[in-house]
């Protein structure tokens, strides 16, 4: 009985320590340039910051892509219609025609953030 329970004790210990790999890891940094001072102080820049570096981080393009590390720049103002607009490009143009390079985002009041990589434009 006590061998048995050893086993058990062993195996369970063996299964709790293992951890999950993150397979699809991508260093992502995000640098933010107003083109406009009225977008950098708009009460809605936090949030629309936050919200699409969520959603690029978690894009199809971006997780499958075979960059390992992903640096974009990224300029923001007010469009025509008075939402805040964002265009992102990634800083080493040498990668400029990948999928995951190159995205346009869309940020207003009442409304979810869009974000188009450029392949849906």
């Amino acid at each position: 009985m006590r061998g048995w329970l050893l086993v058990v004790l062993v195996t369970l210990l063996v299964s709790c320590s293992k951890h999950p790999e993150v397979d699809d890891f991508k260093q992502i940094q995000i640098h933010w340039n107003s083109l406009d001072p009225a977008a950098e102080a708009s009460e809605l820049k936090d949030n629309c910051v936050i919200d699409i570096t969520s959603k690029v981080m978690s894009a199809p393009e971006v997780i499958k892509s075979k960059l390992v590390e992903i640096t974009y720049e990224v300029a923001y103002y007010f469009d025509e219609n008075g939402a805040l607009a964002f265009d992102g490009r990634c800083s080493d143009t040498r990668f400029a025609d990948l999928q995951e390079c190159s995205w346009i985002a869309t940020c207003s009041a009442g409304s979810t953030s869009v974000v188009k990589f450029h392949n849906e434009r």
